[in-house]
């Protein structure tokens, strides 16, 4: 009788990860916040990288490719190239298509 509930238990049981949905290459995705980085001591960020992710908070973006570590590619700007934690990525809501 013990096996049977335990057979019923694992057929209920649904994996969280299966719910969501796997961003690809093409989506288009809403930077929803970042992450600040951290800066050894005495070193400044001259590059200005602070700055270009606080002002793409709340845009939307390409996602171009992938890392080997899971960060996602964005391209904010021509010159600018970004790899970003799919945790500070929401997928926008398509548009819909307009009937005639």
């Amino acid at each position: 009788m013990l096996s049977r509930r335990r057979d019923q238990v694992k057929s209920h049981f649904v994996p969280t990860n299966m719910a969501k949905r796997k961003f690809k290459v093409g989506d288009i995705v809403e930077v929803t916040h970042y992450t600040p980085g951290h800066y050894a001591p005495g070193v400044k960020d001259d590059l200005g990288t602070e700055q270009l992710f606080r002002r793409i908070v709340g845009k939307r973006y390409r996602i171009m490719g992938f890392d080997k570590y899971g960060y996602i590619e964005l391209h904010p700007t021509r010159r600018d190239w970004i790899w970003i934690k799919v945790d500070d990525l929401k997928l926008a809501p398509r548009k819909k298509k307009r009937s005639k």
